[in-house]
């Protein structure tokens, strides 16, 4: 039997969908004879004593879930997510720049330094991408700090804002499209699919308004049933980064694909991302105590 143990900040406590799908790793370590058990930041002393480690709080290098990744690493033992993975995903400007060394398709980009931004440059830019472009800062999740700017007055002042949180951000060609593509991929083997729907009137699958937060529709796809083109140029990104756990996100236009994202600690939430592959749950558990 493994000891497996599940890190967690509080807000994978209080929204329903997770909690559920925590309870289904659970029940699915319980049927193939192995414990899941929960961590908090107070239990990372107790990190070694586990057998494996499955990480399910927002990653970033600079909070908690990296100690964890590192300290698990440290002692040998399995986990999801590892800290290369990590690093690499939650930054922009790292996971498009692998993509361009291995040729993976990503929209059209430039990385903006800060010194280099000036009308001259920003009318550049436009004249290249086209109008509007897509503004990023490198860290971010759950489409925040993504904006988009079609006049050079709007570009100006997203980009000093976002400066503010890095050096270099990332300008890219607006694709729009009625959905992303998201495909979740565990050891360089796809496990879930889903088209993840722009929100109505709006060319994000996420928006605020008013302090509430509205989400397009989910539609879920059996990981067999992903469309050739979609699950190659997938894989060829996870393949770039590593043999974890990862959700890349594609847009398609026609039979054109961009990967718009990496994400490690992709989220898998019951009634969503598991609804046509009920199966994955018991697939991460066997990952874990192999």
């Amino acid at each position: 039997m493994a000891r497996i143990g599940c890190f967690l900040d509080v807000e994978n406590i209080t929204h329903g969908p997770q909690l559920s799908a925590l309870v289904k790793f659970h029940h699915a370590a319980m049927e193939q004879g192995h414990s899941f058990e929960f961590l908090f930041k107070d239990d990372i002393d107790y990190v070694p004593e586990f057998d494996a480690i499955f990480i399910r709080a927002t990653t970033d290098p600079r909070n908690a879930t990296y100690a964890v990744s590192r300290l698990a690493e440290l002692h040998g033992l399995k986990v999801i997510d590892d800290s290369k993975s990590i690093a690499i995903c939650c930054n922009k400007v790292h996971v498009y720049k692998l993509m361009l060394k291995h040729r993976v398709q990503i929209p059209e980009t430039y990385f903006l330094e800060k010194e280099d931004l000036g009308e001259k440059r920003i009318e550049k830019i436009f004249d290249e991408l086209g109008r509007p472009v897509v503004l990023k800062a490198p860290t971010t999740n759950f489409s925040k700090h993504v904006e988009k700017a079609g006049t050079t007055g709007k570009f100006m002042r997203v980009a000093k804002r976002f400066f503010r949180r890095s050096d270099v951000i990332v300008v890219q060609k607006y694709i729009p499209t009625e959905f992303d593509w998201r495909v979740g991929i565990l050891d360089n083997r796809i496990i879930f699919g889903a088209k993840y729907h722009m929100v109505n009137n709006y060319w994000k699958i996420r928006k605020t308004n008013g302090g509430k937060v509205f989400w397009g529709n989910i539609e879920c796809v059996n990981a067999k049933h992903i469309p050739d083109n979609i699950a190659k140029i997938a894989l060829e990104a996870t393949h770039c980064i590593g043999n974890g756990l990862y959700g890349v996100d594609i847009k398609a236009i026609g039979n054109k694909v961009y990967v718009v994202e990496v994400n490690d600690n992709p989220s898998i939430d019951a009634g969503y991302e598991d609804q046509a592959n009920p199966e994955l749950y018991s697939k991460i558990i066997k990952y874990l105590v192999s």
